[in-house]
């Protein structure tokens, strides 16, 4: 008879707690990246740029992986996207938008990615989606991914062309370039406006001295730490 009285009202404190509950919507939300110079939206190779280091350029080539996304809610809860990478190409619209799908609806205090691709899946053999290697975002095994890659002419550089590249990656422990970006996300947002403003990166780079970085070192990853700072989250 104990053993029936206990079970009994197990049950009904499991039911009491269970009408306490609070089911969780799930829903889409949309990323949204938003490419500028200072207060100029970018515009490839036609427009003109000036850096406070007085280097007028223009921009030919924008490619960079966003991966690893986190959402951390107000109320302490942490969502991972799944096999999250994303290459973002400022030649292709269809690249500047993505959905973090089937997430809980509730109210987001911070958002954090990584700029480029981590040690783990730079090993794991997925050359699947937008990590294939035909997308032209990969060196070599050894080598791995390139996590941003920045082209352009500028009157400053010191090339035949006058062009400058950057092509910045490494995941090996000395060599390792890839940065994490974290930021507050404003009130009643319903699409995650990511605006990066390159002036933040370039405004530290003189093109006279700095124009060319294609492999990974001690070079890429001082660069990677200028361009991790140029995202923000706007309304």
């Amino acid at each position: 008879m104990y053993r029936k009285l206990v079970i009994f009202f197990n049950m009904i404190i499991a039911l009491f707690c269970l009408s306490f509950q609070i089911k969780v919507e799930k829903k889409d939300i949309q990323f949204s990246v938003e490419p500028s110079f200072d207060k100029e939206a970018l515009v490839l190779n036609k427009a003109k740029y000036t850096t406070l280091k007085n280097d007028t350029l223009s921009i030919t080539t924008l490619k960079f992986y966003i991966s690893n996304v986190i959402v951390e809610y107000e109320n302490g809860n942490v969502y991972k996207e799944p096999k999250s990478a994303h290459l973002i190409n400022a030649e292709d619209i269809n690249t500047l938008k993505f959905q973090l799908k089937n997430i809980p609806g509730l109210k987001i205090k911070k958002i954090r990615f990584h700029i480029g691709i981590d040690s783990l899946t730079n090993v794991s053999g997925d050359l699947a989606g937008d990590l294939d290697p035909s997308l032209g975002m990969y060196w070599a095994w050894n080598s791995g991914y390139i996590n941003m890659k920045l082209e352009g002419k500028s009157s400053s550089c010191k090339t035949i062309k006058k062009d400058f590249q950057f092509h910045i990656g490494g995941y090996l422990p000395n060599q390792n370039a890839l940065q994490e970006v974290s930021l507050m996300v404003p009130d009643n947002v319903t699409t995650l406006h990511l605006k990066m403003d390159l002036s933040k990166w370039l405004n530290g780079v003189s093109l006279k001295e700095t124009n060319s970085i294609m492999i990974p070192g001690a070079k890429a990853i001082a660069m990677s730490e200028l361009y991790k700072n140029m995202f923000q989250i706007t309304q």
